[in-house]
């Protein structure tokens, strides 16, 4: 009778054109972060540990459901189990009269459970278009590091790998003008709200981008940006306006990246952020564009520079640092991934702040030196 079942449903979804397209990701994490004391700080406002190593579990599911030849429905679903395995100062000796361990990892694990709906979105091809409704990933702008213009769920500068964007609930609806050419609009909806359009040519040998956001009903941010070449040096620009009732000022990046002996990638980018503070930063975070998130530096001028080389066709190595040029701080990055089959990867990652003291004239002096072990397997 199951084999019966069976045969009638995959017929049924045959007969119906319907297709699935499943995958599934597992990782896992362990990171320890080493937090550095802020004197300014009074004792309530610093964190509960000096020290902590974290173990994270998550699994995703992935769901590409084709209805139609112009209709597809795309789910991401996950689960995780996170933990904090030892903190310096959790009392993580054994009972007895003598002790023979520095250290241990806690007997009793606090595990947390959670769940994330990441994906959930409707996609339609239509003769008029492509119509995306639901939990979806929005990015905007082509900077790597500061981007003036990436401003739903930006990246944090620790974080180098944009790749992948946390889903938010937006109507988006893109229509093509040409072979490259394209006109882009929609909304995010959710407690804050965001209405965008963009136009994306190709003109004169360069790609242009023209974006125009209005958030909330008093922030607006627009935006001009291109990429193009020299010879064999790919060079590209971000330039914004962001005004609000509170403040208005100008945020630009540019960048330039090209390849040496082959297979070394290396890239550079300059930005600078009118609203922030050469010094005092504190004076500036209160500022709407601040307190939404959609402006993160504190400082006014950066300078980032990212290497990328292959140890091997399994192994990649990556190195950088992004400085802080108003106070001299700066934020040392790297990276170690293997893959270990077609399917699994290992990667093994650091970042670690410079500078000269620890306060609040040191932006990245109050980053904690973080270092991560991952796991991810997909099939």
């Amino acid at each position: 009778m199951r084999k019966v079942a069976i045969l009638a449903l995959t017929m049924a979804t045959q007969a119906s054109g319907l297709e699935f397209q499943v995958t599934t990701d597992l990782g896992a994490d362990f990171s320890y972060l080493d937090y550095p004391p802020v004197a300014q700080l009074p004792p309530a406002f610093q964190g509960s540990a000096d020290a902590v190593l974290n173990g994270q579990f998550q699994v995703d599911w992935n769901v590409q459901a084709y209805l139609t030849d112009d209709l597809e429905l795309g789910l991401r679903y996950g689960l995780q189990a996170r933990s904090e395995l030892a903190t310096t100062n959790a009392n993580n000796t054994q009972t007895g009269a003598a002790d023979y361990r520095f250290a241990d990892l806690p007997a009793d694990l606090q595990v947390d459970y959670g769940q994330t709906l990441d994906r959930l979105n409707l996609r339609w091809y239509s003769p008029f278009g492509d119509f995306v409704v639901g939990r979806q990933a929005i990015s905007f702008g082509q900077a790597r590091v500061f981007s003036p213009i990436d401003v739903v769920q930006p990246a944090d500068v620790t974080r180098l790998d944009n790749s992948y964007r946390a889903g938010v609930d937006a109507i988006r609806a893109t229509w093509l003008l040409g072979a490259v050419s394209e006109l882009e609009g929609g909304a995010v909806l959710g407690e804050d709200k965001l209405y965008f359009a963009r136009l994306k040519a190709f003109l004169l040998s360069t790609d242009w981008e023209l974006i125009g956001l209005q958030i909330n009903e008093d922030q607006r941010i627009v935006s001009l940006g291109t990429t193009a070449a020299v010879g064999q040096i790919g060079v590209w620009q971000e330039t914004a306006w962001l005004d609000s009732d509170d403040s208005q000022g100008l945020r630009a990046t540019i960048g330039a990246d090209t390849t040496l002996f082959d297979d070394l990638y290396l890239f550079s980018e300059l930005h600078y952020n009118e609203l922030g503070q050469a010094e005092n930063y504190l004076a500036g975070l209160t500022q709407s564009f601040y307190q939404l998130g959609a402006v993160q530096p504190w400082a006014q001028w950066y300078l980032s520079v990212q290497g990328n080389y292959p140890v091997n066709v399994l192994t990649q190595l990556a190195l950088g640092s992004t400085v802080n040029l108003n106070d001299g701080s700066a934020l040392v990055n790297g990276s170690l991934s293997y893959n270990a089959s077609q399917l699994m990867t290992v990667s093994m990652n650091a970042a670690v702040p410079v500078s000269e003291s620890v306060g609040l004239d040191q932006e990245y002096s109050l980053y904690p030196a973080a270092f991560t072990v991952s796991l991810d397997w997909t099939f």
